[in-house]
């Protein structure tokens, strides 16, 4: 994956996808051709396997904070930092194609053998709801999904704007969090999941959100 990620840099995510070839990657990974393809059906599957290392990565930290004691709240809020932490030390172009990329793969080959990133906010999730701070009809899963769906384009807001990634990220999940404990009568009274300052954090992140690429 370095090899591909330094020569796509080197020349341009823009264009560099396309026009690298597995020969060109596979020789600057000190691989054969052969190697690369037991490896990766496609060169595009690079950009995906950069997602499942980072959902594998959030999900045990996920499992690890919950083991700790940790309260909900901190635990998201990690995860969070930890994405963007992650996310940063890349090209935006590349997160760009990354996101896009995941975006036009069927949903079974995202998941098939792989961590997803919703994986980890379920996790979270769950563990508000064992605290009372959803109600016990709430769907986990439907919920972390939703964060997964928010959290994947406000990576392509970032991408394309000047926006500050965590602040992005802690509005998103705010939202959607908001509107899980919506149907609760006594969420109001109790801690939240995202801390209040993470929250006002991603208040000033007013631009409309970016569509991802079909």
């Amino acid at each position: 994956m370095r090899a591909a990620l330094a020569l796509w840099t080197e020349r341009g995510f823009e264009r560099g996808v396309e026009e690298t070839t597995v020969e060109e990657i596979a020789r600057a990974a000190g691989v054969t051709k052969g190697t690369f393809y037991f490896h990766f059906a496609h060169k595009e599957d690079i950009l995906l396997e950069l997602g499942w290392g980072t959902a594998e990565a959030l999900y045990e930290e996920a499992v690890d904070g919950v083991a700790g004691g940790l309260p909900a709240g901190t635990i998201l809020d990690g995860l969070l930092v930890s994405l963007a932490r992650r996310v940063e030390s890349v090209p935006k172009v590349a997160t760009a194609r990354s996101v896009a990329e995941f975006s036009r793969t069927d949903a079974s080959v995202r998941t098939s053998g792989h961590f997803a990133i919703w994986r980890s906010f379920a996790v979270v999730v769950g563990v508000d709801r064992e605290q009372g701070l959803l109600s016990d009809d709430v769907d986990v899963d439907e919920v972390a999904i939703m964060l997964e769906v928010l959290v994947m384009d406000a990576l392509l807001s970032w991408a394309r704007y000047d926006m500050p990634l965590i602040a992005l990220l802690r509005q998103r999940a705010a939202v959607v969090l908001a509107g899980a404990r919506a149907t609760h009568p006594s969420v109001s009274s109790r801690p939240q999941c995202v801390p209040p300052d993470a929250a006002v954090a991603g208040g000033d992140v007013d631009r409309p959100a970016a569509t991802p690429s079909p």
